[in-house]
């Protein structure tokens, strides 16, 4: 059986991880690591590109111990020289030259860098195998992965190509915008059914409202106080009936009590914020509406790294408030959390 991991922005595993279990019948997670989620399964690997919460499927080829000095870089080069790679050769490959390259990653006290590693990795993916060549250009058939971590080296190619966890989209973007897989992790929290009525009250560029599309529904709102995010949400959405997307203010929202079963929300933190002093006044609004707008065991999913406020605004509106993973993005330290409405 094939063995396998998928990377993912850490923090998200275990979020990967249920996304695997609901979605692939038969997975057989084995590890989870920082960033990684590694799993056995003799399914095509089409079944795992419907993963959404991954960054990147990567096909595990070896594992070995490695030593921390440049004398070692030669040993990486012997013991990937040793390795048959036709298993992963593409079918159309045939007997022509194919290119590749290595991208490493190091973590340790190492006296090589990550790009002396990748080196010797491809010395000694041409070792064994002649008709391979680098190519460093950006137009590479396989891309291999090396990496270190302290005294042991994970060997893997990648699966999935540059534009997978972007969803292959061309995309409009207002600052601030989340990244899918990030975006879906907060749609997964909030468990997507097909009866949903689904509330995202700052929408941004609507990546949220996106991710939400791709699973049956009711009905999708989402709205931003900026024209400009509503214009780029409305794009990259689309013309779905089922989905409305309105210029709003997120503490005045103009929908009934109780109307939403969800509401998933990427908050304003950090960047977005000029000042924090207008954090603990803004959530107090925010989540007040929100739970006006949920019905009776209703769910929200939001993302903030302003965890002081966001507890002062939940007890305020009497939510009972969950920490659901602390991530790292981009610079911040922002953490998911759930907030439920008796």
């Amino acid at each position: 059986m094939p063995h396998y991991f998928v990377t993912v922005l850490p923090g998200l595993e275990e979020i990967l991880a249920d996304e695997m279990r609901v979605k692939i019948s038969g997975v057989c997670i084995r590890d989870k690591a920082r960033g990684k989620v590694y799993f056995d399964s003799d399914l095509p690997v089409e079944h795992f590109l419907a993963l959404r919460t991954a960054d990147n499927l990567y096909r595990f080829i070896h594992r070995f111990p490695v030593g921390p000095h440049k004398l070692h870089l030669h040993d990486i080069e012997k013991e990937i020289s040793r390795l048959d790679l036709s298993m992963i050769l593409p079918a159309s490959s045939g007997t022509g030259m194919l290119s590749f390259k290595v991208n490493a990653s190091r973590s340790g006290n190492h006296t090589y860098s990550r790009f002396e590693a990748a080196e010797a990795a491809e010395w000694g993916i041409m070792r064994r195998n002649r008709h391979f060549r680098q190519d460093h250009s950006g137009g590479h058939q396989l891309e291999f992965r090396l990496d270190l971590v302290q005294e042991e080296a994970v060997f893997a190619v990648r699966m999935t190509d540059a534009a997978f966890r972007y969803r292959g989209k061309t995309r409009e973007f207002t600052p601030a915008a989340l990244r899918p897989t990030v975006a879906h992790a907060l749609v997964w929290v909030a468990r997507p059914e097909i009866d949903d009525i689904f509330v995202d009250p700052c929408c941004g560029s609507g990546t949220v409202l996106s991710e939400r599309c791709a699973y049956p529904h009711a009905l999708i709102h989402g709205g931003d106080l900026s024209a400009e995010a509503v214009a780029a949400a409305r794009a990259n959405v689309g013309h779905i009936s089922s989905v409305h997307v309105k210029p709003w203010d997120a503490q005045r929202l103009p929908l009934d009590s109780g109307y939403a079963g969800k509401v998933v929300t990427n908050l304003p933190f950090g960047k977005q914020i000029s000042s924090i002093a207008c954090l603990p006044a803004l959530y107090e609004g925010v989540l007040s509406e929100m739970k006006r707008v949920l019905k009776p065991g209703g769910r929200m999913v939001c993302l903030t790294d302003a965890e002081a406020p966001l507890q002062a605004a939940a007890e305020k509106a009497h939510l009972r408030l969950t920490n659901v993973a602390d991530l790292r993005l981009k610079g911040l330290h922002p953490s998911i959390y759930l907030l439920e409405k008796d």
